[in-house]
Order: C-alpha cells, then sequence, then structure tokens
C-alpha cells in the first residue's frame, strides 16, 4: 500500500508541470519522430544506394547528348519520394534536360523497380544543376 501511496504522489506532482509531449499518446511518439526530416536511417541510406546504383546505369544512354552525371539521390521527405540530382555541362540547357527526365520518369522508375525489391517504388523527382570545373 504504501508504495502506491507514494506513486500516486508523485505522478500529483508531475501533473503540476508542463512538459511538451503533454496530450501525446505514446503509441504515437515513435512515428511522429521518425518521419521528420533530417533522420536518415541506415536502410534509407542503403535504399537511396540503390536506386543511385541503378540509375548510374540507365542514365548514360536516357541523355547521350548531353554530359550527364548522377550527383546524389537523398530522401525528399522520405523514401516514398527521393531526390535524384543531375549535373550537366554548360552546353545542355538544364530546363530542357528536367523537362526530358520527368518524360522519362516512368521509364526510370521502371529500371529502378528492377534493382530494387521493394513492394512501392519510390517516386523520383529530378533537380538538374550546371556542372562546375573545378581546377
Amino acid at each position: 500500500m504504501p508504495s502506491r501511496k507514494r506513486n500516486m504522489e508523485t505522478l500529483r506532482a508531475l501533473c503540476a508541470q508542463v512538459h511538451s509531449d503533454d496530450g501525446v499518446d505514446p503509441k504515437y511518439e515513435k512515428k511522429r519522430s521518425a518521419n521528420r526530416i533530417g533522420v536518415c536511417s541506415r536502410k534509407l541510406r542503403q535504399l537511396c544506394r540503390q536506386v543511385a546504383h541503378a540509375l548510374q546505369m540507365v542514365l548514360p544512354d536516357a541523355l547521350s547528348d548531353c554530359d550527364a552525371t548522377l550527383m546524389s539521390v537523398e530522401p525528399a521527405p522520405n523514401a516514398g519520394r527521393l531526390r535524384v540530382v543531375v549535373a550537366v555541362s554548360q552546353a545542355c540547357d538544364p530546363a530542357s534536360v528536367a523537362e526530358r527526365l520527368k518524360r522519362l520518369s516512368g521509364h526510370l522508375r521502371s529500371e529502378v523497380a528492377q534493382a530494387v525489391s521493394r513492394r512501392r517504388v519510390p517516386e523520383l523527382t529530378f533537380t538538374v544543376v550546371l556542372k562546375t570545373d573545378a581546377v
């Protein structure tokens, strides 16, 4: 009996304090913190590497007239959508390359689906930047 009474006193003391997680069901706390931007788990990094490897095989054929290089693949904002950053040479127009990649996104996504075994293939969004010639 005395231990329960002390526990109730402790609980009453805690109720007087306001915390940031008041009113949040604990079963949702883990999901809420896992979906934050910036949280990058090992499996998510592995998915990005697999997608990058698959796109490195396909992009040179898709953009044969431009000197295109795959710079990075990163989650935007989670594993359901990935942002692919492609760098092109000064001779190519980035807007036209972005439009071409948008048209080819279905084909590129099917190539990624063959390389990555997932129930749902992530949506691909493309960002085209100009290459900088570093000496």
